[in-house]
């Protein structure tokens, strides 16, 4: 076999393979013994007709095209390895000759991945952003913990904001009730805008058997009548006052696990902490990707790129199936329209291609070692995005064959480490301050303590998913997109 390559742009070439009549003849041979098992000749066995009577039977046309469709994906691979051509779609082929004579020969026009010349991935000078938390933080948990505990009892004065009321509420339109937004007996807090914001308006000041009346504009995503002007029917039944616990230690003993409302503090701060760190690590993240992916100019697959949209688009649908509606109906309830969606889901795509290129270059330059352990932390991660058990996950990734694409998005997420490794970064929390809190700097990385070890079952396990496979979310290119949780 010969092959030549000839590049047509970037990302694009045009493989030549020219391949010698000997393995075409046996082509030919194989494609008429396969034939010869469709046919029952008289005097021979299954399968063990001669050549000849086959191709009276069928006549040499369609024993070409057999040996065509049964050797050409064969050799266009061959020769894709010959020349460690690297594609990222499908081939355009065209055939020019294919007979027992003269051999074959053959074209393939196809995208391929690019090559890269990466820059220096360190040194990239950024500041950790702002993670300390402040007293109101606390407070905030705290005001939020005694709503959850406040008790309630009926006052005889009007409503005012805050204040719940029992009301039973109509809706009519051109004096027509729509018995869909009847409720009674509803408990309502004044200023939630839980209906719509006059309502509130006119809620305050209110008193117990007041009956209410007024013309407000229902909802835009309200099934049917969305938008349109409606008459608001309201009985107020009584107004209840909430009563908020003291902020004391005997809260602190109902509410929580701890004896005092110190102790209760020092524990929100820890949590609040916590979590500001890796909101900060996570954006940080974010930003020195961004920074390095800017240095990098790339030319991006086309293939690659209608194959990311496409997938978005296919979760959309998905996700339309799973609340009854069409896209249409969820992009609207959404605020948005089909034209901006792709045109978003096309630039959401560039960028994933571009970084899960640069990305996956840069893994392979800097041999990227996968250990276990990064199995096992990868799959527990996607068990906790989709709140299932890591078992499970492990299971359905057997059975859909994606471990070569964990093991992908691995290597993304390391080589994102290396490079936030590498940046010089100012500020940040001292790694007292992280103990504190139960997290630890890796190589310059702030991680959780090691996950537990999860086995991925072999092929003999039971890989029976239950239905699951069509929820769980299972390693993809999107591993590459750089709002990804990537603490």
């Amino acid at each position: 076999m010969k092959t030549s390559v000839e590049t047509l742009d970037p990302v694009k070439v045009k493989l030549t393979v020219e391949v010698e009549p000997k393995r075409v003849k046996q082509a030919f041979d194989r494609a008429a013994r396969e034939l010869a098992k469709q046919v029952n000749v008289p005097g021979f066995r299954p399968g063990k007709a001669p050549r000849r009577l086959i191709e009276q039977r069928f006549g040499e046309g369609v024993i070409a095209q057999q040996a065509l469709e049964d050797s050409l994906t064969d050799l266009y691979l061959e020769a894709v390895r010959a020349e460690e051509l690297v594609p990222v779609g499908q081939p355009e082929v065209d055939v020019e000759t294919f007979t027992e004579a003269e051999g074959a020969t053959f074209t393939a026009t196809v995208e391929i991945r690019p090559e890269l010349d990466l820059p220096d991935h360190t040194g990239i000078a950024v500041s950790f952003p702002t993670w300390d938390v402040d007293d109101s933080k606390i407070d905030e948990q705290l005001e939020q913990m005694r709503e959850r505990f406040a008790e309630v009892e009926v006052v005889e004065r009007a409503a005012k904001k805050g204040d719940l009321v029992t009301i039973d509420l109509a809706v009519a339109i051109d004096g027509e009730e729509l018995e869909s937004a009847r409720v009674e007996d509803a408990l309502y807090e004044v200023g939630s805008a839980g209906v719509t914001p006059k309502l509130d308006e006119e809620l305050v000041g209110a008193s117990a058997e007041d009956e209410l009346s007024y013309e407000d504009t229902l909802p835009d995503e309200y099934p049917e009548h969305g938008g349109e002007t409606a008459t608001f029917t309201v009985t107020v039944k009584d107004v209840r006052e909430k009563q908020l616990p003291d902020l004391d230690d005997d809260f602190a003993t109902t509410a929580s696990e701890f004896d005092s409302i110190q102790d209760l503090r020092r524990d929100l701060r820890t949590a609040l902490l916590k979590r500001s760190i890796q909101q900060a690590q996570h954006d940080l993240r974010g930003t020195i990707l961004e920074a390095y992916l800017a240095k990098v100019d790339v030319t991006l697959p086309p293939t690659m790129i209608e194959a990311d949209a496409e997938q978005r688009m296919h979760q959309l649908r998905h996700q339309a199936e799973r609340f009854g509606a069409d896209v249409e109906q969820l992009l609207e309830l959404e605020g948005t329209t089909r034209e901006e969606f792709e045109t978003n889901a096309r630039q959401q795509a560039e960028g994933t291609v571009k970084a899960q290129l640069v990305l996956d270059e840069l893994a392979t330059s800097l041999e990227v070692p996968i250990d276990p352990a990064d199995i096992d932390a990868e799959i527990v991660r996607h068990a906790q995005t989709n709140g299932m058990p890591p078992q499970e996950v492990a299971r359905i990734i057997q059975q859909q064959g994606s471990l070569p694409a964990l093991l992908g998005d691995i290597m993304r997420r390391k080589a994102i480490d290396a490079i936030v490794a590498g940046a010089e970064v100012d500020g940040g929390p001292s790694d007292e301050a992280l103990e504190e809190v139960g997290l630890t700097r890796v190589d310059g990385v702030i991680t959780e303590t090691p996950p537990e070890i999860v086995e991925v079952p072999t092929e003999d396990a039971d890989t029976d998913a239950t239905g699951a496979t069509d929820e769980v979310e299972t390693p993809d290119a999107d591993a590459a997109d750089t709002d990804d949780d990537q603490t």
